[in-house]
């Protein structure tokens, strides 16, 4: 028989993943401003106070949704760049290796809501929308610093400016397609799967990072 203090966690971790869906759910529909807690918590079938007692506030919850995508995409990551290092030994890890161990989480950890409130965001382009950036790039930063410290060792020609470029446009590529894809489905040919777009996508992404240097130095 489970233990109460048992139980009472598990209804706790419940509850605040009921206000997270709901959240998820009604920023990516209405936008950040247009989703109020009044609405989440009816959604997540919750009282108001309850609400407030896992999030100090609307912000809060924001943050948290980001976290609940942003930090297992992180982690998949990281654990793929490590395995192909391991593999790799002391030589320069494989382009399309080295690609897929940061392309292949996005799929799996793919949140049709998380891109479209993303893209909702930042079309903005205000004050908030670039506090919002900021803590995204904080979030991410270890990550995407060990990405570009191997891509430096795989891509030797290119200099650190050129493939922080490439990186950061194969991100943006990545990120409007996963947001634009769900308003399309109809229009996708029903004989393709989603991981014959992703491998054309990869196919893309080594074709930007396998052309020739466009900067004459290299840092």
């Amino acid at each position: 028989m489970m233990r109460k203090s048992t139980v009472m966690r598990e209804k706790s971790f419940r509850t605040r993943e009921r206000i997270l869906e709901a959240s998820e759910k009604l920023f990516a529909e209405n936008g950040f401003n247009g989703a109020s807690m009044r609405d989440i918590t009816a959604l997540a079938k919750v009282n108001l106070s309850v609400a407030y007692y896992y999030f100090k506030d609307k912000e809060a919850l924001l943050f948290a949704v980001f976290d609940n995508y942003i930090k297992p995409l992180m982690t998949r990551q990281a654990e793929m760049l490590d395995a192909a290092r391991a593999d790799a030994g002391t030589a320069a890890i494989g382009a399309r290796k080295l690609l897929e161990a940061m392309i292949l989480p996005r799929a799996e950890c793919a949140s049709e809501a998380v891109h479209q409130l993303f893209t909702m965001l930042f079309a903005r382009r205000g004050v908030f929308e670039q506090k919002v950036f900021e803590y995204l790039e904080e979030t991410t930063k270890d990550v995407r610093s060990k990405f570009l410290k191997e891509l430096m060792v795989t891509f030797p020609s290119l200099s650190e400016l050129e493939l922080n470029f490439r990186l950061e446009s194969v991100h943006a590529m990545l990120a409007g397609w996963q947001s634009i894809a769900p308003y399309r489905k109809g229009k996708y040919p029903k004989n393709v799967s989603k991981a014959t777009y992703l491998e054309m996508f990869m196919d893309c992404a080594l074709a930007i990072f396998n052309a020739p240097p466009t900067l004459s130095l290299k840092k």
